[in-house]
């Protein structure tokens, strides 16, 4: 994003790309090294892009440790959301442009789980590239929280996971699909011809493998336990279902994973087992609330909106 305009005012003459430079200095943890690379500049432009505007202002907008940036001041606090607005406004200027341009043409930022990118959006993908051939798609995995910072910043596109989403308020969220947890064993297990599990007893005394805090419904499985007063046995954690799957397989004990991650053609060895006492679960698609998005972005939506009809 190029951006070379002069706000002038009586007392101060502000650079859009000074500002820029404080919101990706910002977004990125306040490392300046990260930032220059993201705008495509020199780490010295950008401290020369800072001193001059907290030379206009008359005042510091970072807080510093020697010769290191680690947060905004008072007055860059007060800043940095009429600073986020207006680049906001920016990229909906030039989302409108592109799409007047070339509405077929361009790139897509999703950040989501490895669970909705390896097991759910193959289909969405697949369909999607079969519609817009020229629109590079860039997939970033990360964890809810991560995912939900990067759509919120303007890092990402479109962002779709359970956990975070709704927890930001500039965030505008669409249901994506409903899914529950489902228990893996492996076949000879003496649990292995049940045709459903209803009732938490049942796992109690049983080693489990399941997802990492914070990652494909967790907090939920830890809930229900809490509620229960069970103090389950957790032998391993893992951030993905094809990882748990493989040391249930070894034998370290049941599995809990999302239903959509169990694919029988590839675990010939194992055996899922419905069960719905980790309650239900909502996948969210969520865009930023205050701009507006490429028409290829809607049609993304759109394709996925399909997939659950």
């Amino acid at each position: 994003m190029a951006v070379n305009i002069v706000i002038n005012q009586r007392h101060l003459q502000i650079q859009l790309k000074q500002l820029e430079t404080v919101w990706q200095t910002v977004i990125n943890n306040y490392n300046l090294s990260q930032s220059a690379k993201v705008l495509h500049t020199s780490q010295s432009s950008l401290s020369k892009h800072i001193a001059s505007l907290e030379n206009q202002l008359r005042a510091d907008v970072f807080v510093r440790q020697g010769k290191r940036l680690v947060g905004l001041t008072p007055i860059g606090k007060q800043l940095l959301p009429h600073i986020e607005k207006i680049f906001v406004e920016i990229r909906t200027i030039e989302n409108l442009t592109l799409d007047f341009q070339n509405p077929t043409k361009g790139e897509l930022s999703v950040a989501t789980t490895h669970t909705q990118a390896r097991y759910v959006l193959p289909w969405v993908i697949k369909r999607f590239k079969q519609k817009f051939p020229n629109v590079r798609l860039v997939l970033n995995q990360a964890d809810p929280e991560s995912i939900a910072n990067m759509v919120a910043q303007g890092q990402a596109d479109i962002g779709i996971a359970t956990e975070s989403l709704l927890a930001k308020d500039n965030l505008h969220c669409i249901r994506y699909y409903d899914w529950y947890h489902h228990i893996i064993v492996p076949v000879g297990h003496e649990l292995a011809n049940l045709q459903l599990i209803d009732d938490l007893s049942v796992i109690k005394d049983y080693p489990i493998v399941t997802y990492h805090g914070g990652f494909t419904g967790r907090g939920a499985i830890d809930k229900v336990f809490a509620q229960s007063k069970i103090e389950p046995n957790i032998v391993l954690t893992a951030l993905d279902a094809d990882v748990i799957s493989t040391y249930v397989g070894l034998g370290m004990g049941i599995g809990t994973i999302a239903q959509m991650a169990f694919e029988g053609e590839h675990y010939r060895n194992l055996v899922k087992i419905p069960t719905e006492i980790f309650g239900k679960h909502v996948s969210w698609i969520a865009v930023r609330a205050d701009g507006e998005v490429r028409s290829f972005t809607k049609a993304f939506i759109a394709i996925c909106q399909e997939q659950f009809g």
